[in-house]
């Protein structure tokens, strides 16, 4: 009779062990799926972030044609762009973001005073190629955020809480604007700034 409880309890320790491994592995599996979703959708953004760093080139090489007392707006433009091109986390290219749509707005606003700039086709096209990627961008960085929520949300369930402290996961940020970005434009007090 001694031997038949070992053996039950033995294969019940056994049995336990083995569901609660399973468990931790499946744990595990979710963060690392969760993890590569935020990479993924990540990867994603930054496509139509390069994409539209490459647009506005294109609109300033275009404008540049056509702008030259207005050297500063396209200045800023190019200085908005490359801050966006350094930029190396989503709390960093949401501010350089801000920046160069702020800059672009005021490239817009400029540029609608000069008729023979806005009858140039290559602009017209390189604009409307500019709005395709922006609406792009911002469904994009929608599925990012989604994704970073669910996987922060991950992190602080159990067990997957305690799968990630040993592994080294770590909360990541959402791509959101910046706090002057969410308020409205001002042209004229952009180009005070400036001066």
């Amino acid at each position: 009779m001694a031997l038949y409880v070992f053996v039950v309890g033995g294969f019940a320790v056994v049995l336990a062990g083995w569901l609660v491994l399973s468990y931790l592995r499946r744990a595990h599996d979710h963060l690392v799926d969760a993890r590569e979703n935020c990479e993924t959708a990540w990867s994603n953004v930054e496509v139509l972030l390069q994409r539209r760093h490459d647009e506005v080139g294109n609109l300033v090489e275009i404008a540049g044609e056509y702008m030259d007392h207005e050297r500063d707006v396209l200045a800023g433009v190019v200085a908005a762009r490359e801050a966006a091109i350094e930029a190396n986390s989503p709390d960093q290219a949401a501010i350089a973001e801000a920046e160069i749509r702020d800059s672009i707005q005021e490239f817009y606003s400029l540029a609608e005073e000069m008729p023979e700039l806005r009858t140039d086709e290559k602009f017209a096209d390189v604009r409307d190629s500019l709005q395709d990627v922006e609406q792009r961008l911002e469904n994009r960085r929608e599925y990012y955020n989604d994704a970073v929520r669910r996987y922060n949300a991950l992190l602080e369930k159990v067990p997957e809480r305690y799968v990630a402290a040993r592994r080294g996961y770590e909360p990541r940020d959402q791509f959101e604007a910046e706090e002057a970005a969410k308020g409205e434009f001002s042209v004229s007090d952009r180009l005070q700034r400036a001066e």
